[in-house]
């Protein structure tokens, strides 16, 4: 991606910190002047070294990217530009290869749709190793964008950011509710803000509009290089996303969602080359008369209790965005009188009662989970997701 940063006006900034900034002619010599030793592991933070070391193994070698506590190993990159780590459509841990082509494709799309370019300025607050924020960077430099980089989500700092020029933003739905927790202005000057990584309860997409953000609800996987879908801005804000120029979606017969186009990744590490096929995803959605997708839920957490599907990720949702509740991880427990049963792990300040009470005024009966328990912490797995065969367990 050196050529991108090479082609953009070398003095407009391309990357600023709360302590330094570096222009895009700064940002190329840096480049340039780090090593490249072909396929490199990178742990990296938010902050300007590990921007240097990513652009600069991606433009010449493979970075494989990984938080702190994931060894990846070697890992055979096959010609890809990065690697990141997902659960992948189907399970486990799968190491997802994307090269310069599937960035190139997915930064195009993402300025045609979004319209973005060399006067916007893009919030990042997100991990490097994961898609969402390692695309804020790369689809910034390919538009010669800057970009605005915390060194961590911190919601008073996030917010304050909004409303100093900023106008681009991403964030996920449990990143937005924090953000309104914390500041409730007006914001002004914001073009989009991509909205996505999980369910986003109706009353949170409300509670943001409310506040004059550009909410764009968004899909899209670590196998397609970010965002694959978004609702067209200027379009009514409903919980729904147009699939990106050159994005094909479809609906399979069992509900699940697939997707094909030149963002899409050529496969994992390890596995067959996928050469353009469509790859089906973990993902339940519906495409409606517009052509828009809405996503409604996970095909492999979906709970059937007493005849009636619970999306327990839409739940989730809807809990976390309760005062006094900081993260909720909803799982299936098997019943004798319903077959399964919903059960929450919840972190907050609140009761189980108080928690089950307001949802009753936000959910239908059947979806409100049956049993509680208030953890100092919830269970992850070694990537980050929500783990819930130990989220079972604790039940038992």
């Amino acid at each position: 991606m050196l050529d991108w940063l090479k082609r953009h006006d070398p003095g407009r900034v391309f990357l600023e910190t709360a302590g330094d900034s570096l222009s895009y002619g700064e940002m190329v010599r840096a480049v340039e002047g780090r090593a490249v030793t072909g396929t490199e592991v990178i742990h990296p933070g938010l902050d300007i070294a590990s921007v240097v070391d990513i652009l600069a193994v991606v433009s010449r070698g493979s970075a494989v990217l990984a938080g702190d506590d994931l060894d990846p190993g070697p890992v055979d990159h096959v010609g890809a530009a990065s690697v990141m780590f997902t659960s992948g459509t189907t399970g486990g841990r799968k190491g997802v290869r994307l090269t310069r082509e599937n960035w190139i494709a997915a930064a195009d799309a993402s300025m045609r749709h979004l319209g973005h370019g060399p006067d916007d300025v893009w919030l990042l607050a997100m991990p490097l190793h994961h898609v969402a924020g390692l695309s804020i960077l790369l689809r910034s430099a390919y538009a010669g964008g800057s970009v605005r980089m915390l060194d961590r989500f911190d919601p008073r700092a996030y917010a304050a950011e909004l409303h100093k020029g900023v106008t681009m933003a991403s964030m996920v739905p449990t990143m937005l509710a924090r953000v309104l927790d914390v500041d409730t202005r007006t914001h002004d000057g914001l073009r989009a803000v991509l909205l996505g990584g999980g369910p986003i309860p109706e009353s949170l997409l409300e509670r943001g509009l409310a506040t004059g953000l550009p909410l764009l609800p968004t899909y899209g996987l670590t196998e397609t290089a970010g965002q694959i879908a978004t609702l067209r801005p200027g379009d009514p804000p409903t919980n729904r996303a147009h699939p990106l120029p050159g994005a094909e979606l479809r609906i399979g017969p069992d509900g699940r969602i697939a997707v094909r186009g030149p963002m899409v990744s050529p496969g994992y590490v390890g596995e067959p080359e996928r050469r353009g096929d469509w790859l089906v995803t973990g993902d339940l959605g519906s495409i409606d008369e517009d052509g828009a997708l809405r996503v409604l839920g996970r095909a492999d957490t979906v709970i059937v209790s007493g005849g009636e599907n619970i999306d327990p990720e839409m739940v989730e949702a809807e809990i976390a965005s309760l005062p006094g509740v900081d993260g909720a991880l909803v799982v299936g427990l098997p019943s004798r009188e319903w077959g399964m049963e919903s059960a929450c792990l919840y972190v907050g300040d609140i009761g189980e009662g108080e928690v089950a009470m307001q949802l009753r005024e936000r959910l239908p009966g059947f979806m409100i989970p049956k049993r509680w328990l208030r953890v100092s912490q919830l269970p992850v797995t070694a990537i980050g997701k929500p783990d819930r065969i130990a989220a079972a367990r604790s039940f038992s």
